[in-house]
């Protein structure tokens, strides 16, 4: 979101700025890495042409995916992290030539992201939540009530906002794995995969992807986002 981005561009280096298909692309350093960082915006078109700029034009080398998410699962709480296993588009449907969330001509229905990438970044999220100092600078503790943790799993994406029960378990009918429900990620894993470029992906749980939607998106766009952005990408770039 453009608070992660305007958070994170206080820690760059030297950065710079560009302007390109309606979006920006600031470059610098963070810690001993070239980076370059863009506002996805919203939707998984948005998110793969956002994905293939940096690709193309920007010469990323790897991707991480960042943001918040509505948990589907009952085991996550508002202010947990969860680290991508797989990701899959809830709402794709070519059936009868394919199965439903089936990525025509791939093969495939969940996108893996990098293992290793993923560890890396599961590492840094325990790290950055276990820090007393860090919470209470992003004014967790009291908000959120107990310590958010770190889960691994999978993520589905798709072109909607969930807000209700109805929705959140047609999403789990097709997805039953899934922790959480977003809007991109799948989509920037598709982008990845067929560029052979390692993916990653990091959502924060905002809400329960019910009618408390509009509020959880209102407290993270409040600062909280940017606070968990920062702090988990610069402990992974960090620990190299």
């Amino acid at each position: 979101m453009p608070e992660e981005t305007a958070g994170l561009e206080h820690h760059l280096l030297r950065p710079t700025s560009a302007e390109r298909a309606g979006r920006r692309f600031i470059a610098g350093r963070l810690g001993q890495t070239d980076v370059v960082m863009a506002f996805s915006r919203w939707g998984k078109v948005a998110a793969a042409s956002t994905a293939t700029e940096l690709l193309l034009s920007h010469g990323a080398d790897r991707i991480v995916f960042s943001g918040i998410a509505g948990a589907v699962s009952p085991l996550l709480n508002i202010g947990d992290v969860v680290v991508a296993d797989h990701l899959y588009q809830h709402d794709l449907d070519a059936s009868p030539f394919f199965p439903p969330t089936e990525v025509p001509l791939l093969g495939v229905r969940g996108i893996a992201a990098d293992h290793r990438m993923s560890d890396q970044l599961a590492a840094a999220a325990a790290a950055f939540l276990a820090d007393d100092r860090a919470l209470a600078g992003a004014g967790l503790r009291g908000p959120l009530g107990g310590r958010p943790q770190v889960h691994r799993g999978d993520i589905a994406s798709g072109d909607q906002v969930i807000s209700t029960t109805e929705a959140r378990l047609r999403i789990l009918a097709r997805v039953p794995s899934a922790l959480c429900v977003e809007m991109e990620g799948a989509a920037v894993a598709q982008v990845c995969l067929e560029h052979g470029i390692p993916f990653a992906c990091i959502r924060t749980i905002s809400d329960a992807a019910d009618h408390g939607v509009v509020q959880g998106l209102a407290d993270f766009l409040g600062g909280l986002a940017a606070a968990y952005t920062v702090g988990i990408l610069t402990a992974w770039l960090k620990a190299g």
